[in-house]
């Protein structure tokens, strides 16, 4: 995960149960079908994940109405272009079938214009230049 995704799920208006989920996601993606999470049901599921089903579904439903992951059939996707397990032509692969109106979680970071180029650096003051 880089920098940039580390701050849209740190900025994210995310539940303690979301934010642990997403992390659990993470961690029992498919590895052979980069970024599949595979949910039998939701009741195992929230099994596996240690939470209760209830929680399970509140959280899905924050990290999916935020761009983090989104549904594929009866399984979740964890966005590809935030988290993957993967070489560079898989991910832009995956990145393609992203679907069309899927939120993105990094929206707020594009609207900030992202970094700031700010004059100086080298330790002077502005009126000391000359």
């Amino acid at each position: 995960m880089g920098y940039a995704a580390h701050l849209a799920l740190a900025d994210a208006d995310l539940s303690a149960a979301a934010f642990k989920l997403f992390h659990k996601m993470c961690g029992i993606q498919n590895r052979k079908d980069h970024g599949l999470v595979i949910v039998e049901s939701q009741t195992k599921f929230a099994e596996q994940v240690g939470m209760s089903q209830s929680s399970v579904s509140r959280a899905l439903r924050q990290l999916s109405d935020q761009g983090f992951i989104y549904p594929d059939g009866r399984n979740w996707r964890l966005r590809a272009d935030f988290v993957f397990n993967g070489n560079g032509a898989a991910q832009g692969q995956a990145i393609q079938n992203i679907p069309e109106g899927t939120p993105d979680p990094y929206a707020d970071a594009k609207k900030a214009g992202g970094l700031t180029v700010i004059d100086g650096g080298n330790g002077e003051q502005a009126d000391d230049r000359a």
